[in-house]
């Protein structure tokens, strides 16, 4: 299947342009035909940005989604968070976030300890095949898009799957406000 100039196979078949936490994640999804609809794309890395993807293979940014992973505290309690906005929006951290999930702070988690536990690249972190107690915040701008295209845990390429899918992952909510326009 081809987006823009972007050529996709399932994930299935193409187990080295992706971390083996999202391999594994698709490899164990319940329905063969929904299985085969996790696709993904080798990229130049120098692209792996949404908008700079976006703009070198002729992706419409509508569909094109960024991830951000985000800690929450209150008091000892941290949880870790994945919030989903469309490519050229900002995220909505402050009260949004802070409100939904009953948290004092809310931050960017630290680097280092995002890398550790998801086993995925910098600057392609995708919300496939995260820690299983990690919430997937999704602004509902996503249900906009038929197909949308994110990280693919490897700079070197981008996952694209149907909305309708996406939505079905384990611990995705939609949040109405965690985009903001720039």
């Amino acid at each position: 299947m081809n987006i823009g100039n972007l050529k996709f196979s399932p994930i299935i078949e193409s187990k080295n342009l992706v971390p083996s936490c999202i391999y594994n994640f698709v490899s164990k999804w319940n329905n063969e035909i929904e299985k085969n609809k996790f696709l993904v794309a080798e990229i130049n890395p120098e692209f792996a940005d949404g908008n700079k993807l976006c703009d070198e293979y002729h992706i419409d940014k509508k569909i094109g989604f960024n991830c951000l992973i985000v800690e929450c505290k209150r008091n000892e309690i941290i949880k870790y968070c994945a919030l989903i906005v469309p490519v050229g929006y900002k995220y909505n951290m402050g009260s949004v976030v802070r409100k939904y999930t009953n948290s004092r702070v809310v931050s960017v988690a630290s680097l280092e300890y995002v890398l550790d536990k998801t086993k995925m690249e910098f600057g392609s972190i995708t919300p496939i095949g995260l820690p299983d107690d990690w919430q997937i915040l999704v602004d509902p701008l996503i249900k906009e898009q038929e197909n949308i295209i994110i990280g693919g845990g490897l700079v070197k390429s981008k996952i694209s799957l149907p909305t309708e899918l996406f939505l079905k992952l384990p611990n995705v909510e939609i949040v109405e406000g965690i985009a903001k326009q720039v």
